[in-house]
């Protein structure tokens, strides 16, 4: 009898059940064996580029890779989503809500969770409107980040760490409001954060208001644009002081997309994750060849601007300037692409969301400062009988730096490594190269391009199995490391200008 119970309780649970998978979207497991220079063995480098290894990270990475992602593409991770939809007891209301979850696991075998822009939408189509059409609202209970201004992830902002990463421990939710139609949108929202105001020693709320809209006023050609506004709490050096420094930031983005045969395509790190049977959303699928020629050309640009402290007169802030280009170009020709990819970023762009360098302060007068910019082409070419695609990449770039007319590291006293008017380099956020004082036979040493070409290859094993290769080649004239001089004094020095690297990967998505 208890047998019977048993088998009736299963057949229920099983008729049920969802008709999907699982819970689980957006997963990838990636196997790897890599090393970031052969040149170099441990402890000869900053960063540190041990042997080749078993595992990978952004080491492994170029300047004009992952343009359009956070991850470096090494990672295993997945997304835990559990999704509802249901029409509402009124009329043209639809009601939807997803808890989503970042399964990141570690190197050391740990797994991070945290979440990944949770939220509840509200979706109204009124009677006679297309079904991509419809007034929208939806709410982030936790993490806003993925609402953002701006179209490319790389120079992409107004995420949860525009607030600076003091506010990420508390949350960042927020809300947004879109009405869709058939050709244009617009939005607006809003967001609040929790940070410690230095002055009081309590926590405060932060607001910041983002609006936008879209246009295609032809078939191939979409108009877009937003601008936000933020505030960033006050400056901490001067709260200790009893100074009440408040730093606040707004800006504008704007971008055209001219587009033949593609869709206008956006980063998968900007999309809300859905889990729904009747609305199946493939990651990571193949991709199709279906002939011809289609392509894509797209200009952004970003002005945005901030108040940060004075460093020439105490107690005072001043507006700093940032900019941001990109420009990006993607072309299928039968089997064939092509992509052109180029970036303009100016170094106050690049520590925006810090903000600043040092933290909460403008650079001081006279200070020279460079922006970054690069520029990268490829082509890869698919060989369907061996589901394998080769290709090759090649770009040089000129990376942001400054020299201060003073001393900016090393406090009142500071040793003699850090003496002097230095050229700094800054390759990414806070991610800094310090030169030595002279090179060549002149007083300073300045940056110089970087060179950067790699080969590549993907063979598909199936739709959801692939194994990538990369072999790419670096001369960057810009590494440097302290070793210490003849009298035990550590000073920044050259590295050897000459990489060569290789990535070889067992990925699986799905």
């Amino acid at each position: 009898m208890r047998t019977l119970r048993t088998l009736a309780l299963t057949g229920l649970m099983t008729l049920s059940a969802p008709a999907w998978a699982g819970d689980f979207v957006d997963t990838r497991l990636s196997f790897a064996f890599a090393d970031d220079n052969v040149f170099a063995n441990a402890g000869e480098t900053t960063p540190n580029s041990p042997t080749a290894r078993f595992g990978a990270g952004l080491q492994n990475t170029q300047f004009y890779d992952n343009f359009n992602t956070r991850f470096s593409g090494f990672e295993t991770l997945s997304n835990i989503v559990l999704y509802k939809r249901m029409p509402a007891f009124f009329e043209g209301l639809t009601t939807e809500a997803a808890l989503t979850v970042l399964m990141l696991e570690q190197p050391s075998g740990g797994i991070t969770l945290r979440d990944n822009s949770s939220y509840i939408r509200l979706n109204y189509r009124p009677r006679g409107w297309g079904e991509n059409e419809g007034l929208s609202l939806t709410g982030f209970p936790v993490s806003a980040d993925r609402f953002r201004l701006g179209y490319a992830y790389r120079i992409s902002w107004g995420g949860s760490g525009v607030f600076t990463t003091r506010a990420t421990a508390a949350g960042v939710p927020g809300a947004k409001l879109q009405l869709t139609r058939d050709k244009w949108y617009a939005f607006a929202g809003a967001k609040t954060a929790l940070v410690l105001n230095d002055l009081i020693k309590e926590q405060e709320t932060l607001y910041g208001f983002m609006a936008g809209a879209g246009w295609d006023p032809v078939e191939t050609l979409r108009i877009e644009a937003g601008g936000g506004y933020f505030q960033k709490g006050i400056v901490p050096g001067l709260a200790a002081l009893g100074v009440e420094a408040p730093v606040n930031s707004a800006g504008v983005s704007a971008q055209a997309v001219y587009h033949v045969g593609v869709p206008v395509g956006t980063s998968v790190d900007f999309k809300l994750y859905r889990n729904d049977p009747d609305v199946y959303q493939r990651f990571f699928s193949p991709e199709q060849y279906p002939g011809g020629l289609s392509y894509s050309v797209s200009l952004e640009g970003s002005y945005l601007v901030q108040t940060l402290s004075d460093p020439d007169v105490f107690g005072r802030t001043v507006p700093q300037e940032s900019t941001a280009v990109a420009l990006q170009a993607r072309a299928k020709w039968n089997l064939w692409r092509f992509h052109v990819l180029g970036l303009y970023r100016s170094l106050s762009f690049i520590q925006f969301e810090v903000p600043g360098l040092p933290p909460f302060s403008d650079f001081p007068e006279g200070t020279e400062l460079k922006p970054e910019m690069f520029l990268a082409a490829g082509a890869d070419f698919n060989i369907p009988s061996l589901h394998l695609t080769p290709g090759f990449i090649v770009g040089v770039q000129q990376p942001a730096s400054f020299r201060s007319p003073d001393p900016l590291f090393g406090g009142n006293n500071p040793p003699p490594s850090l003496t002097g008017t230095r050229t700094v380099v800054v390759r990414d956020v806070n991610s800094l190269s310090i030169l030595p004082t002279s090179c060549d036979g002149q007083d300073v040493c300045d940056a110089t391009p970087i060179i950067s070409a790699k080969g590549t290859f993907r063979w598909d094993l199936s739709e959801s199995v692939a194994a990538v290769g990369e072999l790419y080649y670096t001369y960057d004239r810009n590494r440097t490391t302290f070793r210490d001089d003849v009298f035990g004094v550590a000073q920044p020095s050259f590295e050897k200008p000459h990489a060569l690297g290789f990535n070889m990967l067992l990925q699986a998505r799905f």
